[in-house]
This record gives structure tokens, C-alpha cells and sequence, in this order.
């Protein structure tokens, strides 16, 4: 069993083995949405897949993921799970009662989509992380959502910024009615690199690296990045109340007890399990 990571943003829930976060600025919502995060604790898969592992990459069977796709279903009442392959795109798909059949989890659908937006009732989608940003965005007056799997390579493309606009475009969504929760991920403690190439990728979009970048005291080449500082100013620039933009806090990679991790993983990177932030419109 895992420590509680209930903080004042999310609530920490554990039902039977299963465990999982909820947002606390979605509780008020709770009649329209349900929103969770699971922690990597309640199914079938084993060994550094232990053990409520989501992806049907690597060496984990198959079988596996399906099995906690179930367990997962019944524990939050869900009838049905979306989804396509990530592929640390900005490609967002827009999931209604005539396509969502194709991205049912068990058929395996091969097109790379990194989140989806909907407005109808009872159709869940599933992003898969480990270390990954998970990031939710509820319209409360239009009752529509998006869900985004946004790395550090789909935050580089502002994939949560084209999900804003998709919904405005689809939804007449108001930024000043979104509410948007991200995920565990991995925090700036553990994302390091000493990379200048690298670090050259994030300072050619937001230009100020003092902000957002730090090099460590002991290790004059690595330097530390905060995402999530530039995922909210991003989305403060937008428009969005400062207010209405909650973040989970947990770092993955300290935590990969409890949460997977890709980072931590450090046997073989593709071959790693992944969690699941899991949203529906109810």
C-alpha cells in the first residue's frame, strides 16, 4: 500500500488494492465528469510492470493491460475505454458516438493521437504516462473536455494551447470557463540533462531561461527544467485564470514506487509500464 498523496489539489483514493488521484477543482463537477489518476498499485502485471500497467508496448503481455483495463472500468463504473496510439505528436482527435468504436482500447488502434475533446456523454478516454504531463481541460459551462498526453516534446509543440483552440472551435468554448488539471509527472527535481543542444530546444520558445532553468551547484553542467513553469505561463498568456490551472505537485520519478517512471527506469528505456488518467463526461 502506498503513502497518501492527498495534497490540496488532489484527493488520493484507494479502493481495495486500486489507487487513484481525483482533482479537488473537478469535485465540484462530480455529477459531470469523472476524472482519475491511477497510481501503479491494484493489477495484474508483474515485475517492473507491477502492477496496474496500461501500455500494450513492451514486454508486458498483452493480456495484462486488458485485464487492468477491466479492473480499472469497474472500479470507476466505466462501461467502455478509448484510445489511440501516443506518439508525442500534437494530433488531437475529436471522439464522438460515430467514430469511437475504432479507438476502443482492445482493438489496438494504430494512429498516433496525444488527446482527444469531446462533448458527449460516455465516451472515456485514456491517456498513458510515466513521467509524462497528464493534462485535463474541462469547459464547465459547455460540459465538454479534453484529454492530453503532453511530454516534454508534445509540451515543446503547446499541444495543450491547439487543445484550447480546438475546443473554442468546436465547443465555442470561453477560456475563462476552463479548468485545467495536470497530472503527476516528472518535476523539475529529476528532469536534468547537461545536453546544451538539448536545453537549446526549450530556450528557443521561451527565450528567459532564468525562469524555468537552474544548473546545480555541485555539477556546473546540469542544468534542471521546470515544466510545468512553462506549461502554466503558457497557459496564462492564453487567457487562462490562474485560478482555474491546478497541478498535481508529485514527481513521478521520486515517487516511482507509486507511479511509474520512465526516467527511473534504467534496465531498458523502451520497456517500462504506464499509468492512466482516465476522463469521461458523464
Amino acid at each position: 500500500m502506498s503513502k497518501d498523496y492527498t495534497n490540496s489539489e488532489v484527493t488520493h483514493i484507494k479502493c481495495g488494492k486500486v489507487e487513484y488521484l481525483t482533482f479537488n477543482a473537478l469535485k465540484k463537477y462530480e455529477d459531470k465528469i469523472t476524472c482519475a489518476v491511477t497510481l501503479r498499485n491494484g493489477g495484474v502485471s508483474k515485475g517492473r510492470y507491477s502492477s496496474l500497467n496500461f501500455r500494450t508496448l513492451g514486454n508486458d503481455d498483452t493480456s495484462n493491460a486488458f485485464k487492468n483495463i477491466q479492473i480499472i472500468s469497474n472500479v470507476l463504473n466505466i462501461n467502455e475505454i478509448y484510445r489511440a496510439r501516443q506518439n508525442h505528436t500534437d494530433n488531437l482527435l475529436h471522439l464522438t458516438s460515430y467514430n469511437k468504436e475504432e479507438y476502443e482500447f482492445k482493438k489496438l488502434n494504430d494512429e498516433f493521437f496525444d488527446g482527444y475533446v469531446t462533448n458527449e456523454k460516455n465516451i472515456t478516454t485514456l491517456v498513458t504516462t510515466a513521467d509524462c504531463n497528464a493534462i485535463v481541460i474541462y469547459d464547465t459551462l459547455n460540459n465538454a473536455v479534453c484529454n492530453i498526453h503532453s511530454g516534454w516534446k508534445g509540451t515543446t509543440k503547446r499541444i495543450y494551447l491547439k487543445a484550447i483552440d480546438k475546443m473554442q472551435s468546436l465547443f465555442n468554448s470561453n477560456i475563462q470557463d476552463l479548468i485545467i488539471c495536470v497530472s503527476p509527472a516528472i518535476l523539475d527535481c529529476c528532469f536534468s540533462s547537461e545536453d546544451e543542444e538539448f536545453k537549446k530546444i526549450f530556450t528557443d520558445i521561451w527565450k528567459d531561461e532564468k525562469e524555468y532553468i537552474y544548473y546545480e551547484k555541485d555539477n556546473e553542467k546540469r542544468f534542471h527544467i521546470n515544466l510545468p513553469y512553462v506549461i502554466k505561463k503558457d497557459l496564462l498568456n492564453k487567457g487562462v485564470k490562474e485560478d482555474n490551472i491546478h497541478f498535481a505537485g508529485i514527481c513521478t520519478c521520486c515517487n516511482h514506487d507509486d507511479f511509474y517512471s520512465y526516467r527511473y527506469n534504467k534496465v531498458d528505456k523502451e520497456d517500462y509500464g504506464c499509468m492512466g488518467t482516465i476522463v469521461m463526461l458523464k
